[in-house]
């Protein structure tokens, strides 16, 4: 008589084999598509045509008035002192619950499709924290991002990234990552990735300038004049590229705790050679 625990043991190998068959023959999930290392990352980049004469936004941030120009939701305070824009999220009691103190600052100037951006900013502290800019944003059905139709927003990041937004955006600076990476939106699509994080590796005090490119689907990232991160959106694999004109918004995750703003600026492109 064969034992009953025989008959268990069988059981189970026949079972395993089912199963291991049917996971054979079923469909497999396509694979994302791995982010672009461009062969530009690392390269010079100084593009001839911005339009530097007829800036579409520029400050630096010397008249507490202009506060007015901005948008804060989520996170602790927006405050123009000092010559800096100054963003702040509060500390938690609970370092584990950091992360939900996160914040976005939009420019409520409407920005064309194709723009050259630059800011000088500085976080508090470069070796914790993560931040974003949010560009081309717009509704999903051409709204103005302050349109009431839209979902409420409170610096939640699904909201951004996969709600009723489309858009690109870069975390251009994420210890201890280490890297920056391009998304595109609605979707939170990883399209890009760097080599490096040149703003977690710089001197504590330091600021440094951050440059964004956008002219049609060519994107180009820059601190100072070196391409920190670069993507050709091909409008196939994500959709059409982001041809319409939208908002800038500054995001940090809660945890970063404070960055200042030296200046910031955004100029029109005019045609011709790039």
């Amino acid at each position: 008589m064969t034992p009953l625990f025989c008959d268990f043991s069988i059981g189970a190998v026949r079972l395993a084999a089912g199963a291991l068959a049917l996971l054979t023959l079923a469909p497999r999930a396509a694979a994302a598509p791995e982010p672009v290392h461009h062969a530009a990352n690392g390269t010079t980049f100084r593009p001839a045509d911005v339009d530097y004469a007829h800036p579409i936004y520029k400050t630096e941030f010397d008249d507490p008035a202009e506060e007015g120009d901005w948008v804060l939701e989520g996170g602790k305070s927006m405050t123009i002192a000092s010559g800096w824009l100054i963003l702040e999220s509060a500390p938690h009691a609970d370092p584990k619950k950091q992360s939900t103190n996160h914040l976005v600052c939009w420019l409520k100037k409407e920005v064309p499709a194709d723009f050259f951006f630059e800011t000088v900013l500085r976080p508090q502290n470069k070796r914790e924290g993560l931040n974003i800019i949010f560009f081309n944003t717009r509704g999903v059905k051409g709204e103005s991002i302050f349109d009431p139709s839209l979902a409420p927003r409170d610096g939640v990041f699904p909201l951004y990234h996969s709600g009723d937004l489309n858009s690109y955006h870069v975390s251009y600076w994420a210890p201890p990552r280490l890297t920056t990476h391009i998304r595109k939106n609605r979707g939170f699509h990883l399209v890009a990735a760097s080599d490096t994080d040149i703003i977690a590796a710089a001197p504590p005090e330091t600021f440094e300038t951050l440059r964004i490119y956008k002219r049609g689907p060519m994107l180009r990232v820059l601190i100072e004049d070196k391409v920190l991160v670069a993507w050709d959106d091909d409008g196939k694999t994500f959709g059409p590229v982001h041809q319409h004109s939208g908002w800038i918004g500054l995001r940090q995750m809660g945890y970063t705790l404070r960055t200042e703003y030296e200046r910031l600026a955004v100029y029109p492109l005019r045609s011709g050679p790039r």
